[in-house]
């Protein structure tokens, strides 16, 4: 009876409104659209317009066809190549998705780590640039979906400007999210997908690009074909892409940049995220539960639960069975060890009331011995001192 009913709760992919799926449906009305049309291309670029509000910038905003990995590796690739030297900011499994990456291409990489659950010193990424004046371009993770810390993209992006390295941010898991200010924080490349907090199913690549950026891009051939960016610079005027885009998806991006629009533009968003962050924090800790990564760097699109007592992938099995609640699990060396509880995208208070219910019942099933109501009702506390979800 319930075979597909889920409620995900997810670092991603997540719930999709109504509002984009009935955009993307209109993208399957007969006759089918011609994507080469005047009507396409004047979606593409209003979407593409749209998205500069979501990014904070006045730069142009690529959309490509892939996942949120491909829009790493079109920022890569456009820029760097196997004589270069890039630095790598790892605080988890996404940082180490980037090095892998890079050494596909055959790039040189310098990495500043910092242990799961914790964010890199901006101090020691000045040491790095001082010490390698070779570095021609520095790559962070704005928010690692591994463990759920922020990097202080900000305060990285001044430090990146003093030099001539390009500055890009992974922001997969951030856009929308949590404040990023691409222009104003010096940001020269940002890359992400449509399937975390800007509410599109996966298949969606969004990249924007500074005039720095393109200054180095120009300079480089792209060994990619399908992902060089001059192709998309020189058509995205004209409407169009070098290759045949996910209409389906384009109308949906356009139509969930014009939901945050609706929904007090990209600022509310921001204290949405927020509001909702700190409402799954109070409800977790109330249960007794630890969290991963400190107040100062706590992502708002999701949260990271240590959960090492027991497999903690047999307690999301359960919810999903029992619960139709779908929450995430650890990555890597975190596998089995984490529950990740997303709160991002197409989510309000009582989708977070609905969690903690399901993850107490869920947790007394496993044996644990948690106060029913607990989470749920430091939740609603939260929420009734904090109205901002």
């Amino acid at each position: 009876m319930f075979s597909e009913k889920m409620d995900l709760r997810l670092p991603g992919p997540v719930q999709v409104p109504r509002e984009i799926q009935r955009a993307i449906l209109r993208s399957f009305d007969h006759p089918m659209m011609d994507y080469r049309n005047e009507e396409h291309q004047e979606i593409l670029k209003e979407a593409a317009e749209a998205a500069k509000k979501v990014f904070q910038t006045k730069n142009d905003v690529y959309i490509l066809c892939g996942s949120g990995a491909s829009a790493l590796e079109t920022a890569m690739v456009n820029l760097v190549g196997p004589s270069d030297t890039i630095l790598i900011c790892v605080i988890g499994y996404f940082g180490d998705y980037l090095v892998d990456i890079a050494e596909h291409i055959g790039v040189n990489v310098i990495r500043v780590d910092a242990p799961w659950g914790e964010i890199v010193d901006p101090r020691d990424v000045k040491k790095a640039l001082e010490q390698h004046p070779e570095i021609k371009a520095v790559f962070a993770t704005h928010c690692e979906t591994s463990t759920g810390a922020i990097n202080n993209i900000k305060e990285l992006g001044s430090i990146v400007r003093q030099f001539d390295a390009v500055f890009v941010a992974d922001a997969v898991s951030s856009i929308v999210g949590t404040p990023l200010y691409m222009d104003d924080w010096g940001i020269d490349i940002v890359a992400t997908g449509g399937q975390k907090a800007l509410m599109l199913p996966p298949g969606n690549a969004l990249v924007a690009v500074s005039d720095k950026a393109w200054g180095v891009i120009d300079n480089h051939k792209c060994p990619s074909f399908y992902l060089d960016l001059k192709k998309y610079r020189e058509l995205l005027p004209k409407g169009h892409t070098p290759y045949t885009p996910n209409i389906a998806l384009v109308n949906g991006l356009l139509e969930s940049c014009r939901m945050i629009e609706r929904g007090g533009g990209i600022e509310a968003a921001y204290k949405r995220h927020a509001c909702l962050r700190d409402m799954t924090r109070s409800g977790v800790r109330a249960l007794g539960l630890e969290l991963l990564v400190d107040d100062s760097a706590a992502s708002p699109t999701l949260t990271s639960v240590v959960f090492d007592r027991m497999d903690s992938d047999s307690l999301r099995k359960l919810m999903r069975e029992q619960f139709h609640v779908a929450v995430g699990g650890g990555l890597g060396k975190q596998k089995g060890k984490l529950l990740r509880l997303g709160h991002m995208g197409y989510t309000d208070a009582a989708d977070i009331l609905k969690m903690f219910a399901a993850l107490e019942l869920g947790l007394t099933k496993v044996g644990f011995n948690v106060q029913l109501g607990a989470g749920v009702s430091a939740a609603q506390k939260y929420w009734l001192e904090n109205p901002y979800c």
